[in-house]
């Protein structure tokens, strides 16, 4: 019976939580606050995501931004983006019986292709 319980708990732990590593594609997009738009063609929204609703509780804020900010690289990436303008994040809470914790960190940014 222990066994399933720590089978259980470790399955919720690794579906609830995301903790996206950055790609090789990812590392070469750059996140930026402002871009000239004369050499760089607006491709679309990006979103990343780090923690969940099971294990965000156990992650540093810091590592939930951190995990987040790969997503939005990957995802960035994966559209053929060189460069991202951050809009902001967000951090979810959850809560409970003994009070509450960050679980989720989400960032929004508008992908770009620019030419070198």
């Amino acid at each position: 019976m222990k066994t399933w319980l720590g089978v259980i708990l470790v399955s919720l732990f690794a579906f609830g939580c995301s903790t996206a590593e950055l790609s090789s594609k990812g590392s070469s997009v750059e996140i930026v606050s402002e871009i000239s738009k004369q050499n760089c063609k607006n491709i679309g929204p990006v979103f990343g995501k780090g923690g969940g609703s099971f294990g965000g509780a156990w992650i540093s804020d810091e590592k939930l931004m951190e995990y987040a900010y790969n997503d939005l690289r990957n995802k960035a990436a994966e559209k053929g983006a060189t460069h991202v303008v951050s809009q902001g994040h967000q951090m979810g809470q959850t809560t409970g019986q003994y009070g509450g914790s960050t679980s989720t960190a989400t960032i929004s940014g508008v992908a770009y292709r620019c030419a070198n």
